[in-house]
């Protein structure tokens, strides 16, 4: 802030001082020193008007000054809140990444499982029907009730993958499952044919 001026002649006395230089100056009347008179008195009247006009604008700008440092410190206390909002953000978004990274481990985890239990019932399948005539049916039908758990675990997963955006393992999960529906397929043939000849 500006300092005040401290010792400014006040207005009442400066005019007492006009006042009385110009009636001295009256008196004199005539000559040099009636004149040197006259000349101060109209310095001093310049001077006070400068003087004024000088202590208007350092308040003018005393006052826009104030108004800076208001204006500055609020922005300092915008600032700082911005700085912990970011922070914030920052720290909720790690968070996010997070756990959408364990999200994908854990999708990727179940699609591998799925997979290997896919293969695995793909090659009891395969062994069953390699297998002589004489298997119990019955075996086949609960290698049949595992292969639609795995199809319709594996769809259940090409869903979830699809809304994640996770394509490649979407189009995976969807190709185990159409491989399952084709050995299901296959394998309620094959039992058809074993109960006709059953039957004959």
């Amino acid at each position: 802030m500006i300092e005040p001026i401290r010792s400014l002649p006040a207005a009442a006395e400066t005019t007492e001082v006009l006042r009385f230089l110009h009636r001295f100056a009256d008196l004199m009347s005539t000559g040099s020193n009636a004149e040197n008179l006259l000349r101060a008195a109209r310095l001093l009247e310049a001077q006070a008007d400068l003087l004024k006009e000088t202590s208007e604008l350092l308040q003018v700008e005393r006052i826009k000054g104030d108004a800076s440092a208001e204006t500055r410190k609020a922005l300092e206390v915008r600032l700082g809140e911005s700085d912990n909002e970011i922070l914030a953000l920052k720290t909720e978004l790690a968070s996010q990444r997070a756990s959408a990274n364990e999200i994908v481990a854990e999708m990727e985890r179940r699609l591998a499982e799925f997979l290997q239990r896919a293969e695995q019932a793909e090659a009891a399948l395969a062994a069953v029907q390699d297998a002589p005539a004489a298997i119990p049916l019955g075996s086949i039908a609960i290698e049949l009730a595992t292969l639609r758990l795995a199809k319709a675990q594996f769809e259940a997963l090409a869903r979830a993958f699809e809304k994640s955006g996770n394509i490649v393992s979407q189009v995976m999960c969807e190709a185990s499952a159409s491989s399952l529906d084709r050995a299901i397929l296959d394998a309620g043939a094959t039992e058809s044919e074993d109960r006709s000849k059953n039957a004959a």
